[in-house]
């Protein structure tokens, strides 16, 4: 028995030995497959082990838990190695996602399809190539994952920033409103009220950042080969020559996208048209290199092309004509002309004296010597002008000249209406902050300085800060030198601090201050009807919620005529101290809005329009009011905007100006009326002109004459070039003149 215990315990021991050789014969078999994966083999491990048992252990231990382990890895890694994307179809695909998201959150989902899809995307693609170039330079691709990141973000923002500008400004962004950062300060709370309300648009617009950064192991960082290289480049340079012959088509036409990349830059049209990539790039190319369609201006051409009143035609014997004269000053272009040298100034010398000009009529000089109140009303539109809400501003509308078909065009928010009311020139967004909130232009037609060149004492108050967007400095320019406003003097008056203040505290705290002159022009900028209109953001609709709560509309709506209900006051105000002081009779008050108030959703608008206006056209529809207790009601029903106020006050007023030296034209002439806008879409007596689409809708039973489209688009390019020229050559400095 003790020989038999021993046995085993011996058998045991070899056992025990042979499992601890196998053991250590597999951790070395296990390292060596580690490197060198493919050597794995039945047969080595014959060669290794000398046990039966061992051996077919082990073999069962390799092929069960070493080989197919290690061959899948391999293979898995080599796959993805070998399936990374490149950059230039990533990149391609995140822009044009971002690009048709932004169409889509701006125009809506039916619309995108209007626009040139096509042309956007063979664009984006010599973009694509140039940032995935860039992206893949240098030897590392933590660097250049690092770059691509930084890029891809900066677009996303980029694209933010452009949706939430047209949100709150209703304005598209283009770099050199960069120089408006106290505009865009002072609506900081109303931004982030837009974020939210958009907040899933924006998130909308993070998502291809959020992918790439998810999924960038299978995006290739690697430094640029010659085999991608050459593909980036044959992208890069095929693309372009493509663009160029499927653009060329459409050279001849006014808003084509050719023309718009070689000529006519228009920031709204090219985003409208193209899309937000290729538009930064035209902005771009706009500042650093400027177009050369300031040398290649067309002939003046007048809207009316029947021949009715203002022909070109030598033998018109229209009697219209032969009993007014001109609203022209004595200017000797043929001088002009002989002695200019520089090519720009010389195109517009000629263009003017091909420019006949509107006529003088009926109307002209009926105020004459009268005193003149005009209040620029912020966001006033005619559907906050009520009978039952608004009686006074109601009043005023219908007794005076009534311009039944008046727009104001959105064009930077109040400072572009502000400038196109001042100074009867298209808002050129560019030339607002470069020219014309540094006051280094000479407006010798400016308001202040026509009246006052007559003998009126001119004045103009304003219930918000002085110095903001720097109309302290522009309406010196225009000859307001005093100008009492928040931290000029009108804080110690009254309470400026509340958002907004109120219109008619600012009336009756400052009329003791012209009331008692001889004649005087007093230029009232109203500031109550600002948006948001809501009661907790907005002061003055929170103190006239009451006359407005029970009226069965939306919150929205309500808040506008609660807001508008304080411009009604002041007007009053104004109506009361003018009678009280026996100063009505000989006194004209002009109220002209800057804009609509596009921050409120169109449904709103509708709510309160007497028909259903579109977020492109008519949702500018609008009222002027020109009024004098004297005068009889008059309907002018012709089509007319923000340009025309200033030429029509001076023919009213008898004042001699130059009406070829303004875009707008006195309404109250024979000329045809025409309203353009950011986009050079038009409205005129004809119907209306859609640029981004080229549509034309006619207004019912009016026949258009053969190629008027095509003429008042010449016209709309004109007049929108030339003003831009005016104020980027200081034009007026340029000429002498006689009245």
């Amino acid at each position: 028995m003790a020989k038999s215990k021993h046995k085993t315990k011996k058998n045991n021991s070899n056992i025990n030995y042979t499992r601890n050789s196998e053991q250590i014969t597999n951790k070395q078999d296990k390292e060596k497959q580690l490197k060198e994966p493919n050597l794995v083999s039945s047969k080595m491990h014959t060669e290794n082990i000398t046990s039966n048992y061992h051996v077919t252990t082990s073999e069962k231990y390799v092929k069960k838990n070493s080989k197919p382990l290690i061959i899948q890895s391999s293979f898995s890694k080599e796959k993805i190695k070998k399936n990374k994307f490149s950059l230039l179809p990533t990149t391609f695909l995140i822009i044009a996602f971002l690009e048709m998201f932004y169409k889509i959150s701006i125009f809506g989902f039916k619309n995108i399809f209007k626009t040139n899809t096509l042309i956007l995307l063979i664009l984006l693609l010599p973009i694509s190539s140039i940032i995935a170039t860039i992206s893949t330079l240098t030897k590392s691709p933590k660097r250049n994952k690092i770059i691509y990141f930084i890029i891809i973000f900066l677009i996303t923002i980029f694209f933010n920033i452009a949706l939430i500008f047209k949100k709150v400004f209703n304005t598209y962004f283009c770099l050199s409103l960069f120089g408006l950062t106290d505009q865009a300060v002072a609506f900081t709370g109303t931004a982030i009220i837009e974020i939210f309300k958009n907040i899933t648009n924006i998130i909308g617009l993070f998502i291809p950042f959020i992918t790439i950064i998810v999924t960038n192991k299978y995006l290739s960082f690697n430094r640029l080969d010659k085999k991608n290289g050459a593909l980036n480049f044959l992208v890069l340079f095929l693309s372009i020559p493509l663009f160029e012959i499927i653009t060329y088509q459409s050279k001849n036409q006014e808003n084509s996208i050719y023309n718009l990349f070689n000529t006519n830059y228009n920031n709204a049209l090219n985003i409208e048209k193209v899309g937000i990539i290729p538009g930064l790039y035209l902005d771009i190319k706009e500042l650093l290199f400027k177009y050369d369609s300031k040398t290649t201006l067309e002939q003046p051409l007048n809207p009316d092309i029947t021949n009715d009143n203002h022909s070109n035609n030598d033998t018109n014997e229209d009697p219209v004509e032969n009993k007014y004269t001109y609203n022209n000053l004595n200017i000797d272009f043929d001088k002009l002309i002989n002695n200019e040298k520089n090519k720009t100034l010389l195109s517009m010398h000629k263009y003017f004296k091909k420019d006949e000009g509107t006529l003088k009529n009926e109307y002209t000089g009926l105020f004459k010597d009268k005193n003149l109140i005009i209040i620029m009303a912020e966001s006033l539109n005619t559907i906050g002008i009520r009978e039952d809400v608004t009686p006074t501003l109601y009043k005023l509308a219908t007794t005076g000249f009534n311009f039944t078909n008046f727009y104001t065009p959105v064009n930077l928010s109040t400072i572009g209406g502000e400038f196109q009311n001042l100074t009867g020139l298209f808002a050129n967004l560019n030339d607002l902050n470069k020219y014309f909130r540094k006051g280094t232009n000479y407006f010798p037609f400016g308001l202040g300085h026509v009246f006052k060149n007559r003998g009126y004492d001119v004045k103009a108050y304003h219930a918000n800060d002085a110095y903001f967007q720097n109309r302290n400095t522009y309406l010196k320019t225009m000859g307001f030198d005093y100008f009492k406003a928040k931290n000029t003097g009108l804080e110690k008056l009254m309470d400026c601090n509340t958002w907004p203040s109120s219109d008619d505290d600012m009336v009756k705290v400052t009329s003791n201050e012209w009331i008692n002159s001889s004649k005087f022009l007093t230029y009232y900028v109203s500031v109550s009807s600002h948006m948001p209109y809501n009661r907790n953001g907005n002061a003055i609709v929170s103190k006239n919620w009451q006359l407005v709560k029970d009226m069965n509309l939306s919150e929205e709506a309500k808040g506008y005529l609660a807001s508008v209900i304080e411009l009604d006051k002041a007007v009053a105000s104004l109506i009361e101290i003018l009678e009280e002081n026996n100063k009505l009779d000989d006194t004209v008050i002009a109220i002209i809005p800057d804009h609509y108030p596009y921050s409120m959703d169109i449904n709103s608008i509708n709510e309160l329009s007497t028909y259903k206006r579109d977020e492109t056209v008519e949702v500018n529809h609008n009222s002027l009011i020109i009024w004098n207790n004297n005068t009889p009601s008059v309907t002018i029903n012709k089509t007319a905007s923000q340009l025309d106020f200033l030429p029509t006050i001076y023919n009213l007023f008898g004042i001699s100006y130059d009406s070829r030296l303004f875009m707008g034209k006195d309404i109250l002439s024979s000329t045809p009326g025409l309203v353009f806008f950011q986009n050079k879409s038009w409205v005129s007596d004809y119907g209306t002109y859609y640029a981004n689409i080229g549509k034309f809708v006619a207004k019912k039973d009016v026949e258009v004459p053969d190629s008027y489209v095509s003429n008042i688009n010449k016209i709309v390019a004109n007049r929108i070039n030339m003003s831009k020229l005016i104020i980027e050559n200081n034009y007026y400095a340029k000429i002498d003149y006689k009245e």
